[in-house]
């Protein structure tokens, strides 16, 4: 889930093009930039430079999105009430409601991602990375209301954007601030897709963070359930850190929650949001990022959207291949080993 929203515009304003990599220095236009490699040149059996890619219907879109039944078979209430923005909600209601948010693209629209693609397979040609092997991306337009504005998320290798941010990519007088912000969120959620197309990578990225990936889902405890938001950019809880709390290590995977329930909070569940660490002893209690002494020594800094290292390593990811180790602003990052090791891995 990616969420950065309209007030990232504002940051990007300050974002200089210093140490900014071919990917985003480039403004597509409303026609199709298809790239020249086939899907057999630009792959080996180390990975690839090819992103291959197509736009689903509405139609098709609404049956992608609801075959996800593993998905919404997880959602606490909790996660009914803040997405429908009432107490008490039911399934049945939200799933009628999200079918609706799913929309066609326009020609307009799909010609920028098509031109945003071929400029990310360019960056990695000219920068000798090697994503490794990608299923085919299937691209969804919704309105994100389903998801409570978030600018994307994902299924499988389907990638969903919101009407907003394709707005925002076909707006002429935001077109100087659009490029990075779409390269970050076009990254961050490819990261996601290559994740599940690849388990030893995503082995490899997470232990980048300190985070070991067991293969066996961990079960939410009911004090944490209560106040559970489902993502769909976190497929499972299988992974685990170890984090310092009351100077006693305790190994915790994490789960994205809320501190309020909707009837208290009367707000979108970004606004109340947190962290939750949660032994990997089945002990039913979860701890917070302030309990923890060492929590952003196990996530590092680059970005504040910690809730998972799935989601900590998409901003890392996306950061290291639109900025390289210059960084958005030209001045590196606090934590510059985490990019490192994912340019090291693109490049070998």
């Amino acid at each position: 889930m990616f969420l950065k929203r309209f007030i990232s515009l504002i940051t990007l304003v300050a974002v200089t093009a210093t140490g900014i990599c071919s990917c985003s220095s480039v403004k597509p236009t409303g026609t199709a930039q298809v790239s020249s490699l086939s899907s057999e040149e630009s792959t080996t059996a180390a990975g690839t430079t090819h992103i291959p890619h197509r736009y689903a219907s509405a139609e098709e879109g609404r049956e992608l999105m609801l075959a996800n039944k593993e998905y919404y078979a997880g959602f606490s209430q909790n996660d009914l009430d803040y997405r429908m923005q009432k107490t008490g909600a039911t399934m049945d209601e939200y799933i009628a409601f999200a079918e609706d948010q799913v929309l066609d693209f326009t020609e307009q629209e799909t010609g920028i991602i098509d031109g945003y693609i071929a400029n990310m397979e360019k960056c990695l040609e000219d920068n000798g990375y090697m994503l490794p092997p990608l299923d085919e991306i299937i691209f969804i337009k919704t309105t994100m209301e389903e998801e409570a504005g978030a600018g994307g998320y994902t299924n499988g290798t389907q990638i969903y954007l919101g009407e907003y941010v394709l707005d925002m990519f076909t707006d002429e007088e935001m077109s100087q601030y659009i490029p990075e912000f779409a390269y970050e969120l076009l990254w961050h959620e490819l990261f996601h897709c290559l994740t599940r197309c690849n388990p030893e990578f995503r082995k490899d990225m997470y232990s980048l963070i300190g985070f070991t990936v067991t293969g066996t889902d961990y079960k939410l405890p009911a004090s944490a359930f209560e106040y559970h938001i489902s993502n769909h950019d976190v497929e499972h809880h299988d992974s685990y850190a170890t984090f310092i709390i009351d100077g006693k290590e305790i190994d915790c995977f994490t789960d994205f929650i809320t501190t309020k329930h909707y009837d208290e909070a009367k707000s979108d569940f970004f606004s109340v949001s947190t962290t939750a660490l949660v032994p990997i002893d089945g002990t039913d209690i979860y701890y917070t990022p302030e309990q923890a002494s060492n929590f952003d020594d196990v996530f590092g800094t680059n970005t504040d959207y910690v809730v998972d290292p799935e989601e900590c390593l998409a901003d890392n990811f996306s950061l290291a291949v639109t900025y390289g180790m210059k960084g958005p602003n030209g001045t590196g990052y606090p934590n510059p080993e985490i990019i490192q090791g994912i340019i090291d891995y693109l490049k070998r």
